[in-house]
């Protein structure tokens, strides 16, 4: 199937790239000693079976007309006369022709040998081993070689079949018609690109033509492939910074659990005045009654009857701890003026317990998860990590945010703390003692803020519509030029990332699927039975993998970089550093 196809494609694509230094210096070598081919550049119609199928007509011919001997003497004479001539000039349109094929083809060979040279610390060595397979195949056509048997003859010196000799012939096609190489599969090969096409065919069914298509590919996909590359590059360098604080500051007083089965716990050595860090991770999620098995072993031509839709479901909003798993009281730590466990589960809906939201995750921080974590861990600091939703964004009342501000005084504006302006403290609100008794204590709003820092134009309106300033009018409007000031940029979420319970929360999905019955009852039995099956070593180990691609991360590597190394050294408690030096050969 195609699924099977592409999987195929990608593991020889793989190969390739694994072994591009050893296939590099291969061609190299093999180019000093290339030989020319008997074969000429094109049809000379002088072949065995031509000749043949000539004569059989000439017979026919002769039959036809009835010639005489002298007739057919005195023709034959002429025609040989007419048919050296007509060879003489067909030898020079031939060689004519050759030369033209042979000067084409060394001028892409020389183009190759360029792009070699100048882009050689750029290119990967994978990139570098497709453009000398080119170079190499262009050579034996230059030298008269017919193509699929110099992309054979390619393969077959690097050790490679069919597929190869095919992709060969395809990188050079796109060689001689856009002067590069592709460096991996096709841009169709993109989920998402797959989607923006469809639902543009999708739009303009009945009008879609060969321009207007090619623009849209032009103006729409291409450079939001662009965009997408440079969004990776930002977010790796954003990762990077965030991971070197946490690890300098946090995870050298985490402890540490080694062994077959994480079972040891090593802390580490604390200096004066430093307290043991335990991580504590949060995430919410929510259980279906009709969340079944999707596969598995069935007999042929059978399927078996499903409920229809998803029906009622529970969210779950628990914390986990790589010391004790999931945060609860043990039977020796209950203390009836706290609850047993942080896990809070709810029926979320309309007509039931309503939706979770920001302000019910705050108490049941303050007043399950901090109360058992001090039981539990005495004396120790508790590091939260929270999943990055949208709710988890969310700012606190008081935080300096200038789109919830008001132009003028007053009206329906949240107060907001004092802040810092050039040294100086900046009121947010008018004082008690304001002349104005109606004004007191009320917000000051973004026109009469601007001007206490200097910063108000005449005329600034209070809003110009657009989501953010633009680089040719920074100063387009009041909240604009609010945002734009250090002290509101620097406004966090009350809740900040860093999580790893999301594999907690699959094997916990796992265990509900495979004991589903399709009912309500039976999913208010199996959600809690579900989440109480994950043993603690397994959550050791979730939190183990979670701190390597951490320490992937904080070393610039992306994700796909950081999941080829944590496969290949999965036994390892830490990756070695070496690794890390040449990543980019390595994973090509």
């Amino acid at each position: 199937d195609d699924e099977s196809t592409d999987e195929e494609i990608e593991r020889v694509d793989n190969q390739i790239e694994n072994e591009a230094e050893q296939f590099f210096s291969v061609l190299m070598k093999n180019m000093e000693t290339l030989k020319f081919s008997k074969r000429p550049l094109v049809n000379l119609g002088n072949s065995r079976t031509t000749k043949y199928r000539r004569k059989i007509k000439a017979l026919e011919n002769q039959k036809k007309n009835g010639q005489t001997l002298i007739q057919l003497l005195s023709k034959e004479k002429s025609q040989e006369t007419s048919d050296s001539e007509e060879t003489q000039n067909n030898d020079e349109e031939i060689n004519k022709k050759n030369a033209n094929k042979s000067m084409k083809y060394v001028t892409f060979i020389n183009q190759i040998e360029t792009k070699l040279k100048t882009e050689n610390q750029q290119l990967t060595s994978g990139h570098k081993m497709r453009l000398k397979a080119v170079q190499y195949y262009f050579q034996l056509l230059s030298k008269g070689h017919a193509k699929l048997k110099a992309s054979q003859t390619v393969a077959e010196l690097l050790n490679r079949g069919v597929w190869f000799a095919r992709c060969v012939r395809s990188w050079a096609k796109a060689f001689k018609n856009y002067d590069y190489v592709p460096k991996r599969s096709s841009i169709l090969n993109d989920k998402d690109v797959q989607l923006k096409i469809s639902l543009y065919l999708q739009q303009h069914k009945f009008d879609v033509t060969v321009n207007n298509f090619r623009d849209f590919i032009c103006k729409e996909i291409l450079p939001s492939i662009a965009n997408q590359q440079q969004i990776d590059e930002d977010v790796v360098a954003y990762q990077k910074e965030f991971l070197e604080i946490w690890l300098s500051i946090y995870q050298k007083l985490i402890p540490k659990f080694i062994g077959e089965e994480c079972e040891t716990q090593i802390n580490p050595e604390l200096m004066d005045g430093e307290r043991l860090h335990i991580f504590v991770t949060h995430d919410e999620t929510t259980f279906q009654s009709n969340d079944g098995q999707k596969s598995g072993w069935r007999p042929k031509n059978e399927q078996p009857l499903r409920k229809k839709g998803q029906d009622r479901s529970i969210h779950v909003s628990d914390f986990l701890t790589d010391t004790i798993g999931r945060l609860k009281l043990n039977e020796d730590d209950i203390d009836d003026t706290i609850p047993h466990e942080a896990r809070v589960i709810i029926n979320p809906g309309k007509n039931f317990d309503g939706w979770w939201n920001i302000d019910q995750l705050i108490d049941q921080i303050k007043t399950r998860t901090i109360p058992i974590f001090e039981k539990i861990h005495p004396g120790m600091i508790a590091v939260f990590a929270f999943d990055n939703s949208s709710s988890h964004a969310k700012l606190a009342d008081d935080t300096l945010n200038a789109a919830n501000m008001n132009l003028n005084p007053g009206g329906k504006q949240p107060i907001m703390r004092d802040t810092i302006f050039n040294g100086q403290i900046q009121s947010m609100v008018f004082p008690n003692d304001y002349p104005d008794k109606n004004l007191r204590g009320k917000p000051k709003g973004m026109k009469l803020i601007l001007q206490e820092c200097g910063l108000w134009d005449s005329g600034l309106k209070g809003f110009c519509g657009n989501k953010e300033a633009s680089v040719e009018n920074p100063r387009c409007c009041a909240r604009h030029v609010l945002a734009t000031q250090e002290d509101f940029l620097n406004q966090k979420p009350i809740l900040q990332e860093l999580n790893y319970i999301e594999m907690y929360w699959g094997a916990a999905k796992r265990y509900a699927r495979q004991h589903c019955d399709y009912t309500w009852k039976g999913l208010q039995e199996t959600a809690p039975r579900a989440l109480d099956s994950v043993p603690l070593n397994h959550i050791r180990k979730y939190a183990r993998k979670s701190a390597n691609f951490m320490e992937c991360y904080r070393k610039g590597l992306t994700g796909v970089q950081a999941d080829y190394v944590l496969k290949k050294y999965k036994s390892h408690r830490a990756v070695p550093d070496f690794i890390f030096e040449n990543i980019e050969e390595l994973i090509k």
